[in-house]
């Protein structure tokens, strides 16, 4: 048997309805949020005071908190220097910015690669995790919920790598997102090679006498 606590079972409500009311095709409503701020405060509150070490919870239930807080906490952190023209005009935005997530402080990245990929090295998750910028996969206007989320994780992914602006294929030549060449070693150990990773939801399947290249990753604010 598996219990909840009341305030982590809404947590994934509330995720969504948040999601729902400030995102638009990948776009964030940066200037909404910094005008009407209580709903993500009340998020990352949320986020920083949730004890679920001691709660038999499922994998999936963790991992689903773990990319929700994710998301958030970048919004959380455009939010609080909102206007800025990206991530990366942030000193230390990935790397120095610290949260607290579970009682614990982390920055983003130790978020991402020290906490959630390391429990749960799933190289779906990087078509799911959004760092603010254009060159991003495009966030979506739901949370992500325990209940079916490995269908849900499969499906984005499928999405994401059907798109024609994040995989483009132009006269026999495929230009690939950077995302590829930053975690290389994530989908080689999955599927043996990036092609073999891409080629298992893209349709159609790259050819396999086409060689992979990359394009300049944009990283001007996803508003």
């Amino acid at each position: 048997m598996i219990f909840f606590d009341a305030p982590a079972q809404s947590f994934f409500d509330r995720a969504d309805s948040f999601f729902s009311q400030y995102v638009d095709d990948g776009s964030v409503n940066y200037a909404m949020i910094r005008k009407e701020p209580r709903t993500l405060n009340a998020l990352v509150k949320e986020i920083a005071e949730l004890d679920l070490t001691n709660k038999r919870v499922t994998a999936d239930y963790l991992k689903s908190f773990y990319i929700n807080a994710y998301n958030i906490l970048v919004i959380k952190q455009v939010v609080d220097r909102y206007p800025i023209d990206g991530p990366l005009k942030v000193p230390g935005f990935f790397d120095g910015i610290r949260h607290t997530v579970m009682g614990q402080e982390m920055t983003l990245d130790e978020l991402e690669k020290g906490t959630l990929y390391k429990q749960f090295p799933d190289p779906r998750l990087h078509f799911v995790l959004v760092c603010a910028a254009k060159g991003c996969p495009p966030l979506v206007s739901y949370s992500y919920k325990p209940t079916g989320l490995d269908k849900l994780l499969t499906a984005r992914t499928r999405e994401v790598l059907n798109l024609d602006w994040f995989i483009r294929v132009n006269n026999g030549k495929v230009q690939v997102s950077k995302i590829f060449e930053w975690y290389k070693g994530d989908f080689e150990k999955d599927a043996g090679s990036v092609k073999a990773f891409i080629n298992q939801y893209r349709k159609p399947a790259i050819e396999e006498n086409m060689k992979l290249g990359s394009y300049e990753y944009d990283w001007a604010l996803n508003e």
